[in-house]
């Protein structure tokens, strides 16, 4: 089966399960055959089983005004017709069982007869390879004696026994009874499971024990737990009960839908109230490390200016007389006394300020403007510079060439 079904059996006056104990929950009932109307009917064909079976069991029922809610299982099935087992439960006999079933808060989703699923356990037990043969079952049990009488494997009569005073009768009843509804054929066997004194039934045909084993309860509620995955098995649950299991059902899924619900609806209130409440405290914590930040960011920038200020002041590459005897050692010689030559006559001298590069700016004479041009290449080749400009040469006294270059120190990348 797809799912564990839970069974329990009410005989004695008290709920017994299948397992060590009962869950409350669903389960599925099995009651002795005494508890229920029960008769073996033939449904002519293309007739409807439950009506035709529906006064029948009326006119056999010990509470004629009560209407009933018959179950059939189809035992055989002909081009005549069907031969059904029909069975329904008196809600007016069950007051006791809706107590005890109330205290272990079991609701019931099947009623089936506790006496079929001992009957299916000793199946194995009944047959002995003969066909053909009528046989009589008597199951002992706490309430009633079951009876079956089998042709072959159709049951032709059922009957709950409650007083073992006239077994002797009963049989005969019940006897007659299968050959009315089956047939004559003789009694071959009565096959007798439990403490029954069978010694008055011995003229009818030989009587033969078979065991149900030491837990009888279990061995017949592990019948009727297989014969509840079979959709074909009778199910003589009343009417009134189905409407409690339904109402119960629904409750149980209102229950768990408002949960859902209640969860959804708790769920949308967090994120319509929390996700602010987060946000802002996201926000403060994102402020926080931006002043943090900020901080630090400073405190690492007047580092950096201090260490660019002792760095400045500390390269003597870029110092003044460094940058002077740079720019004499750049200056065309004069190869005689009539050779070519350049001379400065001013020069200002400038530091890094902030953004602004330091250099060197001077001016001079020349004999000629290829001289300047050659001194302008040799400051540009020289790489100390990284920018030089010239402005001029242009003709002056004697006729010289005045000529101002302005140079600049390559600035260093601002992070």
């Amino acid at each position: 089966m797809a799912e564990s079904i839970q069974v329990v059996a009410f005989e004695g006056g008290e709920l017994r399960p299948l397992g060590s104990e009962i869950v409350p929950g669903e389960a599925v009932l099995a009651l002795p055959l005494s508890r229920l109307v029960v008769k073996m009917v033939r449904v002519p064909e293309e007739a409807d089983a439950v009506e035709t079976a529906s006064g029948i069991l009326a006119a056999v029922s010990p509470f004629p005004d009560e209407p009933l809610t018959v179950s059939c299982e189809t035992v055989r099935e002909s081009e005549k017709g069907r031969v059904v087992l029909a069975a329904a439960l008196p809600e007016g006999a069950a007051d006791d069982i809706a107590d005890a079933l109330d205290a272990a808060k079991i609701n019931v989703t099947r009623v089936d007869i506790l006496s079929l699923g001992e009957l299916r356990g000793l199946w194995s037990q009944l047959s002995d390879g003969r066909t053909g043969v009528r046989r009589l079952v008597l199951l002992k049990g706490a309430d009633c004696l079951s009876l079956f009488v089998l042709d072959d494997d159709q049951p032709s009569a059922v009957r709950a026994i409650t007083s073992e005073g006239d077994l002797r009768r009963e049989v005969m009843l019940s006897l007659l009874e299968a050959e009315d509804f089956g047939g004559a054929k003789p009694l071959s066997e009565i096959v007798v499971s439990g403490d029954v004194d069978a010694s008055s039934l011995e003229p009818f045909a030989p009587v033969r024990r078979i065991e149900a084993g030491e837990d009888r309860i279990a061995l017949a509620l592990k019948g009727v737990e297989e014969r509840s995955g079979e959709p074909s098995s009778l199910d003589a649950l009343p009417e009134s009960w189905r409407e409690v299991l339904d109402e119960t059902r629904f409750k149980a899924k209102l229950k768990k839908f408002l949960a859902i619900a209640g969860g959804i609806w708790a769920f949308v209130m967090l994120i319509l109230f929390g996700v602010p409440v987060v946000f802002g405290l996201l926000t403060d914590r994102q402020k926080s490390l931006c002043r943090e930040h900020s901080r630090q960011y400073k405190s690492v920038l007047a580092m950096k200016e201090k260490v660019d200020l002792v760095r400045k002041y500390s390269d003597h590459a870029r110092g003044a007389l460094e940058t002077m005897k740079m720019v004499s050692d750049l200056l065309p010689l004069p190869d005689g006394a009539d050779s070519s030559c350049i001379e400065l006559n001013s020069w200002n001298f400038r530091r890094e300020d902030g953004e602004r590069s330091g250099g060197v700016k001077f001016s001079g004479e020349a004999d000629s403007t290829a001289l300047v041009y050659q001194f302008k290449d040799a400051l540009v080749d020289c790489g100390l510079f990284a920018q030089v400009d010239l402005q001029g040469p242009s003709a002056g006294k004697g006729g010289r060439q005045r000529f101002d270059i302005d140079c600049r120190f390559e600035g260093e990348e601002q992070e």
